[in-house]
Parts: structure tokens; C-alpha cells; sequence
């Protein structure tokens, strides 16, 4: 059994991390978001349906209105 570090990208805010399987999972910061999937392109096709997230912003850095 090897470790693997999990490859993520970044798509209309949301992560999108492929685990082992390889299954795709959806992320607003620590929260999963629809089911897995076992496309990438169907990870990013849910993520680009959502309205527009902001994960490359911690939530102590956003803008407090």
C-alpha cells in the first residue's frame, strides 16, 4: 500500500480532488459538494453549474461587507 499525495485543480472557485479510484470529488473549502465522480469532466462540468465560488480565498482574508 503506497501513499499518494491527491492531485487537485481549481475550477470556477471550487477544488476538484482526485482520490483513489480514481474518484473526483467537488469542495467549497473543507465541504464536499454533489456525489463522486468518475470523470474529471463531470466533476468540472458540476462545479462550473454552481454559482461562482471563491476557494483560492481563505475565509479570513474575504471582504467582510
Amino acid at each position: 500500500m503506497g501513499w499518494k499525495t491527491p492531485k487537485f485543480e481549481v475550477v470556477n472557485g471550487y477544488k476538484i480532488v482526485e482520490v483513489d479510484g480514481p474518484i473526483f470529488k467537488v469542495y467549497d473549502g473543507t465541504l464536499q459538494l454533489g456525489d463522486d465522480f468518475p470523470y474529471s469532466g463531470e466533476a468540472a462540468a458540476y462545479a462550473n453549474a454552481l454559482p461562482k465560488g471563491d476557494a483560492l480565498v481563505p475565509a479570513n482574508l474575504r471582504p467582510r461587507f
